[in-house]
């Protein structure tokens, strides 16, 4: 018992000692009454940290994350919450980090009080070219709304392709590519994205994907399972064009691209400090 009782307390040590507390209290938050968290709060955020919004008393109303008058780059367009939820938790990329560091975080939306806010060790496969990543559970046509501010400072004369990133390992579901529900509205869907079991891949060849968020507030990727399994998408990510995935060198061996994502076999991405085989570009490689 005493063993079991240590292990318990060292565990217990190890989580708080990754958390960092930004802020605690009861606030009820109202469109007009948003709960303004500083920016100093968030300096020792890192990339791929997980912020966790805690709540209590939902109504079944939604709740948005703004920073400088604006949705927070790299979040949904709304997080839905019900009477069963008590958090949301979002994943910070480049452009979500800089945001909190600068201008901080205002908690808005309707019908729930704020209990807790906190961050911690989140995704190490998070990049400079993820826009959003998380947990999205994906079943009879569901539609993850990511807000157009994911790709706020995207140069898309660098990108060659938008990646969408699942644990589905399969090819056999329904996935369409909207920035409205409207006529004219559809980019793309299975028939003209290369689907591989890691990822659905959008290419931007000869396609102005500026032209085509300018006059939305959201990015949707609806998906139906078919017939297999429900599964997450898990990552929003950028291709840039001069991103090779593994270049020769003088001696003969291969290193890998840093800017191109990596996945084990399991088709979950990792970082280059990964060791085992991975996937990149669709070619197996062994990392030492």
């Amino acid at each position: 018992m005493k063993k079991i009782f240590l292990l318990m307390c060292l565990m217990a040590t190890t989580v708080i000692a990754s958390a960092t507390d930004v802020w605690t209290g009861e606030h009820a938050v109202a469109w007009d009454n948003t709960l303004k968290i500083d920016a100093a709060k968030f300096a020792d955020m890192k990339l791929g940290d997980v912020l966790v919004i805690e709540f209590k008393d939902a109504a079944g109303e939604v709740i948005e994350l703004h920073s400088n008058g604006t949705m927070l780059p790299g979040t949904r367009f709304a997080h839905f919450i019900f009477s069963d939820n008590s958090d949301v938790k979002v994943y910070a990329t480049t452009e979500m980090l800089a945001y909190l560091q600068e201008y901080g975080l205002e908690v808005c939306g309707k019908d729930f009080t704020a209990t807790k806010i906190w961050y911690g060790d989140g995704k190490e496969s998070i990049d400079d070219m993820t826009v959003w990543s998380g947990f999205f559970w994906m079943d009879d046509w569901s539609t993850l709304e990511i807000t157009k501010n994911c790709f706020l400072g995207v140069d898309w004369s660098k990108i060659k392709a938008i990646r969408f990133i699942s644990e589905a390992n399969r090819t056999d579901y329904t996935i369409n590519i909207l920035t409205s529900w409207g006529e004219g509205g559809k980019l793309a869907d299975q028939s003209t994205m290369t689907m591989t079991n890691n990822y659905a891949e959008f290419s931007l060849e000869n396609f102005d994907m500026a032209a085509a968020l300018e006059n939305t507030d959201r990015l949707m990727i609806q998906c139906n399972k078919e017939a297999g399994v429900a599964f997450n998408f898990t990552d929003v990510v950028l291709v840039k064009k001069d991103a090779t995935g593994i270049n020769a060198i003088d001696n003969g061996q291969l290193t890998i691209d840093n800017e191109a994502p990596m996945y084990n076999l399991a088709g979950q991405r990792v970082g280059n400090n990964y060791k085992g085989v991975v996937v990149v570009n669709g070619k197996k490689v062994m990392m030492k």
